[in-house]
């Protein structure tokens, strides 16, 4: 229901396109495939790993592959003026599916405001990297779910603020399953060589894979939120520093994640560091150094208490690039140490 009221609220504020206008911009499309866009990528991966457990009496592991990682498919559409619509069919680890499909309400040069109605990448978080592998704050903090969301670009477009509504994977116990999540964001960006933003969540508990941590199928006691904050900054016409954390701000109870044995209430939080440098046109190379508190419960369980590692990137023909990773993770209690070694060709269509 407080979904129906934010959908209303936000649609009444748009300027009155008349039927008269819609019209004439259909009649203008010779085709009706001329408003469909179309774009895609590919990626190949091969990797090699080893996890070095701390116990004298095991063993190493190795692990490697070669294989198909992603596939993605844009579909989108110019429905009338200020009205889109967006799909992105999505190939990951052997699976077929929607990622995104959401309608676009954008509003005009004087009245710079849109909304998101659909499965959506909902506003928290920045997770950008120069990296292969996702950064430990995407693994804590990125949530695609049925949303609503609203914003409005301010300053020419050098503000942007945003909030949502949605009915996250994880409940309160004995709660409704009902639309009572809340995300909000302001992005800024005074300069063209800098970004900032904040951004706050109702339920941390509802992100993609964090949820999966959650140790009760009936949920948890009560909605822990989140913040989240980043700056991205340009500089020397080749460098780029990325910093971003993203953290509880209050305590799960003990053993409603990670493992249900677990003493201790965790309050989870992971950031991410990464200097990249343009070495040429077509080629670049990056550092990171990211990590968490309470990224699991000492077993290795979800994220790596500190690591390091370095990519190159090699753009050798158009769209198409052919990148190297090498990343170092060690996780809390010296429980294990990870070391992977990643090999990724990738193409834009």
């Amino acid at each position: 229901m407080m979904g129906c009221f934010f959908l209303i609220g936000v649609l009444a504020v748009f300027p009155c396109f008349g039927q008269e206008k819609a019209v004439e911009t259909q009649t203008k499309q010779d085709k009706w495939y001329d408003r469909f866009e179309f774009s895609g990528l590919i990626e190949v991966e091969a990797g090699y790993g080893t996890v070095d457990f701390d116990a004298p009496n095991e063993e190493t592991e190795e692990n490697s592959d070669l294989d198909l990682a992603t596939v993605e498919l844009n579909v989108d559409v110019k429905i009338v003026d200020h009205v889109d619509g967006h799909v992105l069919f999505k190939y990951e680890e052997e699976d077929l599916f929607v990622d995104e499909g959401y309608i676009l309400f954008s509003g005009s040069e004087n009245r710079p405001f849109y909304v998101l109605a659909g499965k959506q990448y909902i506003p928290f978080g920045y997770f950008d990297t120069h990296f292969i592998s996702d950064p430990a704050t995407l693994v804590l903090g990125e949530t695609n779910e049925g949303a609503l969301v609203g914003g409005y670009h301010f300053g020419k477009e050098r503000v942007d603020a945003s909030v949502g509504l949605f009915n996250g994977r994880v409940n309160e116990i004995d709660s409704d399953d009902a639309i009572d999540n809340l995300v909000a964001s302001v992005k800024v960006k005074p300069f063209e060589n800098l970004e900032l933003g904040v951004s706050y969540i109702s339920n941390l508990a509802s992100s993609d894979a964090f949820s999966e941590q959650m140790t009760r199928e009936e949920g948890i006691s009560s909605y822990v939120s989140g913040w989240g904050a980043f700056a991205s900054f340009s500089f020397l016409d080749r460098f780029r520093l990325i910093a971003e954390y993203i953290g509880a701000l209050d305590k799960f109870e003990a053993g409603e994640v990670y493992n249900s044995e677990d003493s201790v209430a965790r309050k989870p939080a992971a950031w991410n560091i990464e200097l990249g440098v343009a070495i040429t046109d077509s080629l670049e190379a990056a550092l990171k150094y990211e990590g968490s508190t309470d990224g699991d419960a000492g077993g290795g369980e979800f994220m790596p208490e500190a690591q390091y590692g370095a990519v190159i990137n090699w753009a050798f023909l158009e769209k198409t690039t052919l990148a190297l990773e090498y990343l170092h993770g060690e996780y809390a209690d010296n429980f294990q140490t990870t070391e992977t070694v990643t090999v990724q060709l990738a193409v834009e269509f």
